[in-house]
């Protein structure tokens, strides 16, 4: 699964700066290359949670529903746990030594923390998308709306009306009565 791999980067790199701080950045000489695979590797996500958003639109009744069905695209926490952990120590193989080593416990808790939010955020993002590619795209679930054409101007309804019940109002006249 490539979002909980990439997404496990963008946590691990959280977690290194939540545990070290400004003490030294994350992966040393290759630290700019971490932070470029995180930051596309999100991007990425992104667009494909976007792209098959706007695929399933047409499919859903309701934005909530499209984000329920899109629901497994997110990570959940133990597989991006797992995957920030991973990351975590190839950042810190890949560092040069330094002085400084963070307790095994704030690390734990930052890898923790930094997967809790990366799993809160995937959620978040999921359910906005869902609801801004409903509100744009229309379903054919929707209402049509209701048009109203005058095909051509009526007269006034008061008048013909009453020239159609006074029109048999009376008898015919009799035979008899007319001169011939």
């Amino acid at each position: 699964m490539p979002a909980v791999a990439l997404l496990g980067l963008l946590a691990a790199l959280l977690a290194h700066a939540g545990s070290y701080g400004d003490d030294h950045v994350a992966g040393g000489a290759y630290h700019r290359l971490f932070e470029l695979l995180g930051i596309g590797g999100a991007g990425g996500f992104a667009l494909a949670v976007v792209a098959i958003a706007s695929l399933g639109a047409r499919r859903h009744v309701d934005g909530s529903v499209l984000a329920a069905a899109m629901r497994p695209l997110a990570p959940t926490f133990l597989p991006l746990m797992a995957s920030a952990t991973s990351w975590f120590i190839a950042i810190e193989s890949v560092e040069p030594e330094h002085h400084f080593h963070a307790a095994l416990v704030l690390v734990a808790i930052c890898l923790a923390a930094a997967s809790l939010l990366i799993v809160a955020l995937t959620q978040w993002f999921l359910q906005a998308v869902a609801a801004i590619v409903f509100a744009i795209a229309p379903t054919p679930f929707d209402r049509r709306p209701v048009t109203y054409r005058r095909r051509f101007a009526h007269r006034s309804s008061a008048r013909r009306i009453s020239i159609v019940y006074r029109r048999f109002g009376r008898a015919p006249p009799r035979l008899t009565l007319i001169p011939v």
